[in-house]
């Protein structure tokens, strides 16, 4: 996992973001992500933007569906 908390996705790896695709996301990973979504909610200029967070998500969709 990447230490880059910039990235939109920076508490889910790979892997983990596959899961979360298919609706099977672990409880500790699950519990990351809304922790992350919480601190963008209590602080909103401190989050990326909605154009960085749907542009890495049609990447990894797009690199998912090719593995697939």
């Amino acid at each position: 996992m990447s230490d880059d908390l910039s990235r939109p996705d920076a508490c889910l790896d790979d892997a983990e973001f596959e899961a979360l695709a298919r609706g099977d996301l672990a409880p500790v990973a699950l519990e990351r992500l809304r922790a992350q979504v919480q601190a963008v909610l209590d602080d909103p200029a401190d989050g990326v933007s909605h154009e960085a967070v749907w542009s890495h998500l049609e990447q990894r969709m797009k690199r998912a569906s090719r593995a697939a």
